[in-house]
């Protein structure tokens, strides 16, 4: 099958496009970047192909899309309206969306409106599409989640914890969003129009999550710092955004999980359990897929 992956240069689109590569699928990757540059050039390497442009230039998105089986995109879903025009005017009918978990975040800020357009935009269309929306994606070097975390206990026993960190999370292994988009792709049939929700095997707390985090790394439990809510609050109120934000410690009190059956019965779906994927994490062996040998 003749894929063009959009965000195949993400943490998450390179071990796609890896993936369908190895699978014997043609990848032809979206991008804006020199073929020269590092991630980009390993992929061609490895037998992707590169099409010059990004999501928001129709023309360009169009007439990469030619004669293509399918568009994915690992790209942010606020970009789906321009992936539905292009693939229309391609005439490419199937079209596989990661999306977020985060449609169902009721803190109200601009990425939750953005994720609530791009999918209103693709079931809106005449397309055969599919929508997986992962919950807080980890693993590898790359990911924007967990690597923060696992850097701050290789330095420090302690962690500030806002409020009781009694809220669920679900974090999910990146190796497993790419086996569920993959799996998508290749039986249509159980997958399209619709959504699928994707995320580990089972909810967990914040407190739970950060107690595995620094046994993998350091061995030992952590040591909570507790931080009332409203100061940490207060405290966003004057700091900047990039260190913190009043959407992120709202985000941290609101449960997480998601229903993943409907993703298990479709595409076999089955997560590997996040003690066991932080462990790959911190051993660097999720770099190398050491439990995707397939």
């Amino acid at each position: 099958m003749k894929v063009l992956l959009a965000g195949g240069t993400g943490h998450t689109g390179e071990r796609l496009a890896r993936r369908l590569i190895r699978a014997g699928h043609s990848v032809m990757v979206l991008s804006r970047r020199s073929p020269d540059e590092p991630i980009l050039a390993a992929l061609i390497q490895s037998g992707a192909s590169h099409a010059k442009g990004e999501c928001g230039t129709r023309e360009a998105f169009a007439a990469a899309l030619a004669g293509c089986d399918a568009l994915i995109s690992c790209a942010h879903v606020k970009h789906a309206p321009g992936c539905v025009s292009a693939c229309a005017d391609a005439g490419v009918a199937r079209y596989i969306q990661m999306s977020s978990a985060r449609l169902f975040s009721q803190v109200a800020d601009q990425t939750v409106e953005q994720v609530k357009h791009g999918e209103s935009a693709i079931t809106a269309s005449n397309l055969d599409y599919t929508i997986l929306r992962p919950t807080m994606i980890f693993g590898g070097r790359r990911d924007a989640n967990l690597t923060r975390l696992v850097a701050w206990f290789r330095r420090h026993r302690w962690l500030p914890m806002i409020g009781d960190g009694a809220a669920l999370v679900q974090p999910v292994y990146t190796e497993d969003v790419v086996t569920a988009i993959a799996q998508a792709l290749e039986h249509p049939g159980r997958a399209t129009r619709r959504a699928f929700n994707i995320g580990g095997p089972g909810a967990m707390t914040w407190r739970a999550m950060m107690e595995e985090i620094a046994l993998a790394v350091r061995g030992t439990h952590p040591l909570f710092i507790p931080v009332p809510r409203g100061a940490a609050l207060a405290a966003a109120s004057v700091l900047p955004r990039r260190i913190v934000s009043r959407e992120q410690i709202l985000r941290i009190s609101e449960d997480k999980s998601v229903d993943i059956a409907e993703a298990r019965a479709a595409l076999g779906f089955a997560p590997v359990p996040f003690r066991d994927a932080i462990r790959l994490k911190e051993s660097g062996k999720a770099e190398v897929e050491a439990l995707y040998s397939r």
